[in-house]
């Protein structure tokens, strides 16, 4: 079966270029599609090749009408295909932290579903017209096409993957919400004239080479942040064809024969040469994506409040609850202590309760839920309860005459003071539900 010699990408038997490196055909290598192991370790960076046309597409109306009906099956597809790569994910993580490389199996599945996810978003996007199918290998006819380098990794970053990951994925999240605005001006361009604006396009394309670029960052196929080549590496061409392929272009999904040859032939590049208004077109999207999300934080703070009010509430709820049935068990088990061995008694009795107050919900959960406002009661109940379990630890020490008078006398006004505070801070609770 022929392979690229320059990536090992599988090759059709007519094919003049590689669909994914754009090197020219030359026979086959080894045994496995996926580019070997780069030499001399660990590299600097690791190329991420995302392929897609540069030039907006014909569309039918119709099925831009219906873009999101006709995606439907394919999120479902995703969804598993994502769930399955969680998991590979995690043993490509333990992989790479102790051999400093992911193993090729590990490679080659999460390879495959980000090219799935890449086919799909593209379709989402409005970057191409077909609908993309469930596809996990590289095929010639591919609307978009994904290869990664297979590179050692620094296992301290491996280590830290996630947290090193955040500024990445911030990013991605004003990219995402800045697309809205912009994929539904498209959607209605495409409607009126059945092809997207050039520069919209470009824009769109550009955010879901980011997106795939973070996604094999995420994923650990390649060592490197996604943030270079966001606004493309310089000035778009009105065509690239196979006579002048430029390095680092892929080969057109078309099949090139004899019957072919000198017709112009159109490619995915990976080097992406944008104009200037799809730069402007992209900026536009992280400032309304940078709007969107600080208006989103503030819309969504009072729903994310009374959900943390809620939380706060069941905890304050079962907190006292547990503390009062702590007090009323220990006095029960002092009232049925026999004389003969009544020290010996309290004390078992005390070391239940004060073990029982100890096991009841930290206060420092509710404190980190509760409203500002509320925090001040929140504090008062915390102390009280603070109080409540020394005071039953107190007892285990004292005299038997003087355990049975702290019990009548001091026991009840500091279960009262731990109730009174849980009631002024319940209302306030109430308040915010």
């Amino acid at each position: 079966m022929p392979y690229c010699t320059n990536c090992g990408t599988e090759e059709a038997a007519n094919q003049r270029f590689c669909p994914v490196c754009g090197a020219p055909s030359g026979g086959t290598f080894g045994v496995s599609p996926m580019p070997p192991l780069s030499s001399g370790g660990a590299r600097v960076e690791a190329q991420v090749l995302v392929g897609i046309s540069l030039e907006p597409p014909r569309q039918s109306r119709w099925s831009v009408f219906l873009r999101l009906l006709l995606c439907l099956p394919l999120f479902f597809v995703a969804v598993g295909v994502g769930f399955v790569a969680f998991f590979v994910t995690v043993a490509a993580w333990f992989c790479s932290l102790f051999s400093g490389r992911v193993s090729d199996g590990l490679q080659d599945f999460l390879t495959s579903a980000l090219r799935l996810y890449a086919n799909i978003l593209a379709y989402e996007y409005l970057l191409v017209p077909r609908w993309p199918g469930v596809t996990f290998h590289q095929k010639p006819n591919d609307q978009v096409t994904v290869a990664v380098d297979h590179v050692r990794l620094r296992r301290w970053s491996v280590f830290f993957r996630f947290i090193l990951s955040y500024p990445a994925n911030l990013v991605n999240a004003v990219l995402s919400l800045g697309t809205y605005p912009l994929l539904a001006l498209m959607w209605v361009w495409g409607l009126l004239a059945g092809r997207e604006p050039r520069p919209l396009h470009q824009a769109l394309a550009l955010v879901l080479r980011y997106q795939m670029r973070l996604q094999a960052y995420l994923c650990l196929l390649t060592p490197t942040q996604p943030f270079r080549g966001l606004f493309g590496e310089g000035v778009d061409v009105p065509l690239i064809t196979s006579s002048a392929l430029p390095q680092g272009g892929i080969s057109s999904s078309l099949p090139t024969g004899a019957g072919n040859a000198g017709a112009e032939v159109p490619v995915l590049p990976t080097r992406w040469l944008v104009e200037r208004s799809s730069k402007v077109a992209l900026v536009i999207a992280i400032v309304l994506g940078v709007l969107i999300y600080a208006g989103t934080t503030q819309v969504e703070r009072p729903f994310i409040q009374r959900v943390e009010t809620r939380v706060a509430h069941s905890l304050l709820n079962s907190s006292h609850s547990d503390a009062v049935a702590a007090v009323a068990s220990f006095e029960a088990a002092v009232r049925a202590c026999p004389t003969s061995e009544f020290q010996g008694c309290v004390e078992r009795a005390a070391t239940r309760a004060h073990d029982r107050l100890g096991g009841i919900a930290s206060s420092a959960f509710i404190y980190a839920l509760v409203p500002p406002s509320a925090r001040g009661d929140e504090r008062r109940y915390a102390a009280a309860q603070s109080a409540l379990s020394e005071e039953v630890d107190d007892l285990q020490t004292l005299p038997a005459a003087q355990a049975q008078a702290e019990i009548s006398d001091q026991l009840p006004p500091t279960l009262a003071q731990l109730n009174d505070a849980y009631n002024v801070l319940k209302r306030d609770l109430d308040t915010y539900l």
